[in-house]
């Protein structure tokens, strides 16, 4: 697995619920995966690569194109050809999107649905850059809240409506509890059958009732709750060692490994602006 060379992170002190990563000349191949917490929007500059695997040619995205993937959407990444690839990616956490989107419809807890998987937008394309130039050369918090609103905005104006969006939290329960279940105590090891038996249904008919509604399997889901508490920790300061052992995987090296994996970063790289 080749390990992504240049990869920078960006954060703002006092802006919430944001952060942005700029990836130049990749050549990572990301595995199938999702945010279930954030809204993920990619700016490609340079490159293409395939946002649901080569098998998907309809999902491939090209330099100035943008990707919009919503919370718990299955996608993965993976250059096209032997090329490499060059972007900016934007994560907005999901309580934004929905505060935005009750502003803008009157309509309270509803989660936007981008509808359309890659969009070729010019001031989407233009509002990103000033929220990404903003993150590289802070210029105040005021102009960085304007543009991730006007973003925002744009977003759930231009790529949702009202009856495209979901109300929050609309899943089967024996998910929603699994997904709790499956979030917690991430330093201790789970069996499929302690899962099923929390929800109250078979090994056989768990797994095929999650799977259909998150696209993935429990271990997947779980290693990707065990990377996000670990991002979350690594904020905080937490040693990378202790990170591992808080997060359950066996050693610092095997949770560098599944990390790089997940986020085309190694931890070094991710904490390294902060």
């Amino acid at each position: 697995m080749k390990t992504i060379e240049d990869v920078k992170y960006y954060r703002l002190s006092g802006v919430e619920g944001i952060e942005a990563c700029r990836v130049v000349r990749s050549s990572h191949v990301f595995p199938k995966h999702t945010h279930n917490h954030n809204y993920t929007v990619i700016l490609v500059e340079e490159g293409q690569s395939y946002c649901l695997g080569p098998e998907k040619t309809d999902s491939c995205i090209v330099s100035e194109e943008v990707a919009l993937i919503n919370p718990g959407q299955v996608h993965s990444g993976v250059p096209a050809g032997k090329s490499t690839i060059s972007y900016w990616g934007l994560c907005i956490d999901a309580t934004v999107m929905t505060r935005s989107a009750g502003q803008i419809f009157e309509r309270e807890g509803l989660e936007p649905e981008l509808q359309h998987l890659i969009a070729r937008d010019r001031i989407l394309s233009k509002r990103l850059k000033d929220i990404f130039i903003n993150m590289v050369n802070p210029s105040g918090k005021l102009e960085m809240e304007s543009a991730l609103l006007e973003t925002v905005a744009h977003l759930v104006s231009q790529y949702s409506s009202p009856n495209g969006m979901v109300r929050a939290g609309n899943e089967p329960r024996a998910v929603s509890l699994a997904k709790e279940f499956l979030s917690e105590n991430l330093d201790e090891k789970v069996s499929l059958e302690d899962v099923a038996g929390a929800v109250g249904l078979s090994r056989y008919h768990f797994l095929r009732v999650f799977k259909r509604a998150t696209g993935l399997p429990p271990h997947a889901f779980r290693t990707q709750q065990r990377i996000r508490q670990a991002r979350h920790l690594m904020r905080s300061g937490v040693p990378f060692a202790e990170v591992a052992l808080e997060t359950g995987f066996t050693d610092q090296s095997h949770f560098t490994n599944k990390f790089r994996q997940l986020t085309g970063a190694t931890p070094r790289q991710y904490v390294a602006r902060l």
